[in-house]
């Protein structure tokens, strides 16, 4: 490398900053935090001219990647822990510390019931500048679609699975009483990766009935978006890097690279993703920290009309068809594995725990691969035991067993249904009830 050009490469600055469109938060403080080295400078809440009123539907708009690890040993042998998806319990600890915070509750075992929490989601902006432009909701790809490529053709396509029982002289070490999940198109080809997360629109039509378009879902969908970051650990005596100390950590970026205008304004085509979370308590717009190494995030209250209502006649044609399924759009905890702590091992039947007098049959399951889950438990001051999490987007068909009206169903609309309170009370298996007519 001749001289010029070594100076010129050691000159060129490596850019860790995102521009981002100035929306939720002022413009100042939009300045303050955009660049990564000054956010733990940072601890002023959100300065706006009119902030909006509390609500119990806030969206959290992450101004850093979030880094969320699984908790499994950080060693030389372990590897670099991968990007995660913020858990339910990361959220539920975010929004309970602002709540204590905001109101000078103290923090204790006390705050655990206090605030209760659904989700999280994600939330994405219009895709223009004009008001009317409706937000859309983003939720989990459902475990019963996938994306296959047929013999001879290299673009995919979206291939629903149902449960089906087997063909004669057919069987399985399935447990007794389930049914087999099996594809309504023998596609014989290869798995090919696509979006990880749906809109819900797409979601609900899928349940009815329609199989979106890889092309739709590509367009409208979202695959999530790493960030690696080389650190190195420094010597407290001689503020030298120590010897063989580095290690990486992989952030979930939210806010991809985007170019602003010479106002400092975003394009009209940007699309925003931010967090979208549900609780009792009314929170006020502020800077929250989210996930590791107290990264930053904007918390903007939104209008309670704003979480997804239930399409008309939903629950009236799940009596009349005798079923329903229930996709989870976050991890659930169930004591027995991917079965719920509230279904009876030996008749598969029960009633969740958030509608009791809503009696089902487990009748078929179509899982993901589990989700490792700990954490540090502040008020016994240790770690969280770690536990196997049934993953978002696994979905479980269930009959309807003897007669309902459609108004108990009500409280199965994006309910948690883990099994125990706690476990509920922290957002974990947030349920999307659908109907579904039982197979034979």
């Amino acid at each position: 490398m001749t001289k010029k050009k070594k100076s010129q490469a050691q000159g060129k600055r490596i850019r860790y900053d995102k521009q981002r469109p100035r929306s939720a938060v002022d413009r100042s403080t939009a300045r303050a935090t955009s660049r990564s080295s000054r956010v733990q400078a940072v601890s002023v809440p959100v300065c706006r001219a009119d902030p909006p009123p509390p609500s119990t539907l806030v969206t959290l708009d992450p101004l850093a990647p979030v880094i969320v690890r699984s908790g499994r040993p950080f060693d030389a042998s372990n590897g670099l822990d991968e990007a995660r998806f913020p858990p339910p319990s990361t959220l539920a600890g975010c929004l309970r510390t602002a709540w204590a915070r905001q109101t000078g509750t103290d923090f204790g075992p006390a705050l655990l019931d206090a605030v209760s929490v659904r989700g999280p989601l994600l939330w994405r902006e219009g895709e223009g500048a004009a008001p009317d432009v409706a937000p859309a909701l983003l939720v989990p790809k459902p475990a019963d679609a996938l994306y296959l490529a047929r013999e001879g053709e290299r673009e995919p396509c979206c291939i629903r699975a149902e449960p089906h029982a087997f063909d004669e002289g057919c069987g399985s070490d399935l447990p007794q009483g389930l049914v087999p999940v099996q594809l309504t198109d023998p596609v014989k080809g290869k798995p090919k990766p696509g979006p990880r997360w749906w809109t819900l629109a797409q979601l609900l039509d899928f349940r009815r009935g329609a199989t979106p378009t890889f092309e739709a879902l590509l367009e409208h969908g979202w695959t999530p978006a790493t960030e690696r970051r080389t650190h190195v650990a420094i010597d407290r005596k001689s503020h030298a890097a120590k010897t063989s100390q580095l290690f990486q950590t992989n952030g979930l970026d939210f806010m991809p690279d985007q170019p602003l205008d010479p106002a400092g304004q975003a394009p009209a085509a940007t699309r925003r993703l931010r967090l979208l979370a549900r609780c009792d308590q009314p929170l006020r717009a502020g800077l929250v920290h989210l996930g590791g190494e107290r990264r930053l995030a904007a918390l903007e209250p939104r209008p309670e009309s704003q979480w997804p209502a239930v399409p008309e006649g939903w629950f009236d044609q799940m009596v009349k068809v005798g079923g329903l399924s229930l996709t989870l759009l976050t991890p659930a905890a169930f004591a027995d594995g991917f079965r719920p702590g509230w279904i009876d091992p030996d008749t598969l039947e029960g009633e969740p725990p958030e509608a009791p007098g809503v009696h089902l049959k487990l009748r078929a399951v179509a899982c993901e691969r589990w989700q490792a889950n700990s954490g540090w438990d502040l008020h016994k001051g240790e770690p969280r035991p770690t536990r196997r999490l049934v993953a978002a987007g696994s979905v479980y068909w269930f009959e309807l067993v003897g007669a309902h009206d459609p108004a108990a169903f009500a409280p199965l609309w994006l309910n948690n249904i883990s099994d125990t309170a706690q476990d509920r009370r922290d957002g974990f298996g947030l349920a999307l009830p659908a109907p579904w007519t039982p197979c034979a």
